[in-house]
Order: C-alpha cells, then sequence, then structure tokens
C-alpha cells in the first residue's frame, strides 16, 4: 500500500507508461526502488521540487525498465504462505516441508529436511505462523553478525576502524538499507537466500556507508570488494521477496 504522503510522477518509455510513488524525506540523494510486484517507488530530499525529481525519474526510464522485465521473468509471484503440514519454507537457499504437531510449549527445529513445528494448536496457521517468524528471526541475528564479520574482515579497501551496527527486521520492498549514523539494517528474510547473496547484500550496504548512491565510484567499490557481485545479484534476484 502506497503511504498517503506520497506523490506519483508519471513516465513514459517507448510507449510504456511508468507510474513512480515518490516520498520527501531527510536525505541527500534520490533513491530508486523496483519492485517485483512491478511497482516503482522513490525516496527523495527533502526540499527538492517534483519537478526536479520527475527529470532524475525521466533520466532512469530505460534502467526502471529493465529492472522491470527482469522481475517478469520469474511471475507469477509465489502465493502466500498458508503454514499448513507439507508446505514448503526456505532457509538459506533450500526448501523444507512443514510438519506441524501439538504441543503445550511452541517451537521450531530444523530436522533433516523438515520443519518441525510445535504449537498447542496445530490446525490453525496464525500460531504455526508466529512459531516460523520467531525462528526465522533469532536465526538471521545470529548469522547476520557472523556474516557481517566476516564480510568487514574481506572489505579492506572500505577501511571500517570501528564496529559496525546491525538490525534485523521484517522489511517489505528491501533486502537492505543504511542509515547516516552507520547502522545496516536487513530484511529477516534474507535468511531464507544462499549465503553468498546474504555477504553480497551486506557488502553492498557497507559500500553505501562509503558511497551513499550508485554512481559508478560506487561500483567501482563494490567490484574492488567483491569481483562477483554481478553473478551473486543475479542469484538473489531470483529470489523474490514475499
Amino acid at each position: 500500500m502506497l503511504d498517503s504522503t506520497a506523490q506519483i510522477v508519471h513516465l513514459e518509455h517507448a510507449g510504456e507508461h511508468i507510474s513512480v510513488s515518490v516520498e520527501f524525506r531527510d536525505r541527500e540523494r534520490l533513491s530508486i526502488s523496483v519492485h517485483p510486484d512491478g511497482t516503482v517507488t522513490a525516496l527523495a530530499p527533502a526540499g527538492r521540487s517534483l519537478e526536479e525529481v520527475q527529470t532524475r525519474l525521466t533520466r532512469r526510464r530505460s534502467w526502471i525498465i529493465k529492472q522491470r522485465r527482469l522481475f517478469e521473468k520469474f511471475q507469477p509471484l509465489p502465493v502466500e504462505k498458508r503454514y499448513v503440514p507439507g508446505e514448503t519454507h526456505l532457509y538459506l537457499g533450500r526448501q523444507y516441508r512443514l510438519r506441524v504437531h501439538q504441543a503445550d510449549n511452541p517451537s521450531v527445529r530444523l530436522v533433516g529436511r523438515f520443519f518441525e513445528v510445535q504449537v498447542p494448536t496445530p490446525k490453525l496457521p496464525e500460531p504455526v505462523a508466529l512459531a516460523m517468524r520467531g525462528w526465522y528471526q533469532s536465526h538471521a541475528e545470529l548469522l547476520f553478525q557472523d556474516r557481517l564479520r566476516r564480510c568487514l574482515q574481506i572489505s579492506t579497501p572500505l577501511r571500517f576502524e570501528s564496529d559496525v551496527r546491525l538490525r534485523v527486521k521484517p522489511m517489505t520492498r528491501r533486502w537492505g538499507s543504511c542509515s547516516k549514523t552507520g547502522t545496516i539494517t536487513l530484511n529477516t528474510d534474507l535468511v531464507k537466500v544462499p549465503l553468498h547473496c546474504i555477504d553480497y547484500v551486506i557488502i553492498h550496504e557497507l559500500c553505501h556507508l562509503r558511497i551513499h548512491d550508485h554512481s559508478p565510484a560506487f561500483f567501482r567499490m563494490l567490484g574492488r570488494c567483491m569481483p562477483d557481485w554481478q553473478h551473486r545479484k543475479e542469484r538473489l534476484d531470483q529470489m523474490v521477496m514475499r
């Protein structure tokens, strides 16, 4: 759902019409996001006029179209999870089936190729979903901290002299983001993709702590830290968020 304060910019490219939802925030640069469902959003610096933003978006029309075409390869989008026995759920890029059992105390364990879920009311999807979300959150927090340490070790061109703060939370539109204060936020669902894709997102955000836009300088820095980043990104793009 679009933010009620968002403004809509209409673009046209090669006969294709694109609507971009623009929000103005306290930030330095324009950020454009193309989402798996084909929608396009932008975060613009407060104080800029809508006309200025439209001019910048017009320059990026071909890139926006390219990203939308990429997501079209993976349509239709996955259906919403129902949290019923036999349903498959991802962890680190592999699929595991749900087994749901009755127990007084909720718990989730990964056993072989199965998620073994215990809840007081196994026939109701809500407690199963809650238990699974808790499991993903706790495992994501531990795993991402470890991967961040590893990524800091290999990203020597960035020259970080102090620890980088990390937050893990559900995000509907992004795999990750970073703040001006030096905090990286990672989407809890990132724990569902392969490790090499997780590392790509972390390195991507670490580079943004040094260079805040997607300028050629940013991609040169990204290439120095992770020469095969494009291959990793292509794999990540196939893991459509839901």
